[in-house]
């Protein structure tokens, strides 16, 4: 069974659900649902990595996040901080995040010294390494094509996994999302040759985490189907990761997701 991070963004402008939550109380509420529907996680956004999006101020981030974080932290429920910037990732650590999802794969300019002696005080903390093919928040134009894709990738989590682990992070402690949709390319055969090659990132980086909720390669391929008309096709996609037993998927729907699984399972004869 994955374990899910139910995601919450909260800004104007992720391509979802932006402006939807920037209410901490409307925050906070949308969390508690994502979580009675089965997240395992909470993967709080402050910032959207949106394309279209802009970069507010890391003040701005925080502020966005750190009541959802405060509310949930001393409920016991497990919070992600998608968030690339050094010191958002510093302050969500000490309110209690013991996960940082870096869509830079942590590459975003920065100190990150303080990944040392906080994975000494506490080890529990897990760092997700998103691919990233420019280093950088994703942009339109990609030169990634779908027979390059997985090496590149390889390459890319090699690189991370190697610095991370310099810092005093055990390997067990890393999560490798590749990043699909325009995080790899404007083409989204990009995306469907890194689901038609899992098992190839498996066999060395077995801990993958993938999100393709309401991606733009799934609308693009259906003839630019809208966010709101990409359920269906998310969640094929999804029950797709599930067959292949990867082992961390990001949603926005967390409900669909966990009823499609308990049926998935029970019509193979798995209770």
């Amino acid at each position: 069974m994955a374990e899910i991070f139910g995601i919450l963004n909260i800004t104007t402008d992720s391509f979802s659900d932006g402006g939807k939550f920037l209410n901490p109380d409307d925050a906070i509420n949308q969390g508690t649902k994502l979580l009675q529907e089965g997240a395992d996680w909470l993967d709080v956004s402050g910032q959207s990595s949106n394309i279209n999006a802009n970069l507010v101020s890391e003040e701005e981030e925080w502020k966005r996040v750190e009541p959802v974080i405060r509310h949930f932290v001393p409920k016991g429920v497990r919070i992600s901080l998608d968030s690339f910037r050094p010191e958002v990732q510093r302050k969500g650590i000490e309110a209690g995040v013991r996960c940082l999802n870096d869509i830079t794969g942590f590459t975003y300019d920065g100190d990150r010294s303080f990944f040392s002696s906080y994975i000494q005080k506490y080890p529990e903390l897990i760092f997700i390494i998103m691919h990233s093919h420019n280093k950088n928040i994703a942009k339109f134009k990609s030169d990634l094509s779908p027979e390059i894709v997985i090496k590149k990738i390889q390459v890319f989590f090699r690189d991370r996994r190697s610095e991370l682990i310099s810092m005093g992070i055990p390997e067990t402690s890393l999560l490798y999302d590749p990043g699909m949709g325009f995080f790899l390319s404007e083409n989204p055969m990009v995306s469907f040759r890194v689901l038609q090659e899992l098992d190839i990132l498996k066999l060395e980086f077995p801990q993958l985490m993938l999100g393709v909720s309401r991606k733009s390669f799934l609308g693009n391929i259906l003839g630019n189907l809208p966010t709101a008309d990409r359920e269906f096709a998310t969640l094929a996609c999804e029950l797709y990761l599930l067959e292949n037993k990867i082992p961390f998927i990001r949603t926005h729907n967390v409900i669909k997701l966990r009823q499609a699984e308990k049926i998935w399972n029970l019509c193979q004869g798995n209770e």
